[in-house]
């Protein structure tokens, strides 16, 4: 699953893959190809998105698709199968 959030210029992506499928190279093709796509769209200028700091699998899908670290998000989301407490996130993107 794959969603794609549009606020004005910009796109929040965010991504979820079934475990059987993690580590082939999926989830990176589908973010680069919608990063393509949203830069074709005149009134798209940024793509960003985020994921928790223990997922560093998720951090490198944003890497390779040519997304840049732009820091951490703290206490930013709440993911009930690790804690019930707001978790700190990295914050990725890339522009045009």
């Amino acid at each position: 699953m794959i969603s794609a959030r549009v606020d004005s210029h910009k796109w929040e992506l965010g991504y979820v893959l079934d475990r059987s499928r993690w580590g082939k190279g999926y989830m990176t093709e589908v973010v680069k190809s919608l990063i393509e796509w949203a830069f074709k769209q005149p009134e798209i200028y940024r793509v960003w998105a985020v994921c928790d700091v223990d997922n560093l699998a998720s951090a490198r899908v944003m890497e390779k698709a040519g997304m840049s670290r732009e820091g951490i998000l703290r206490r930013w989301s709440v993911h009930p199968n690790v804690s019930g407490e707001p978790r700190d996130s990295f914050c990725y993107s890339i522009s045009k």
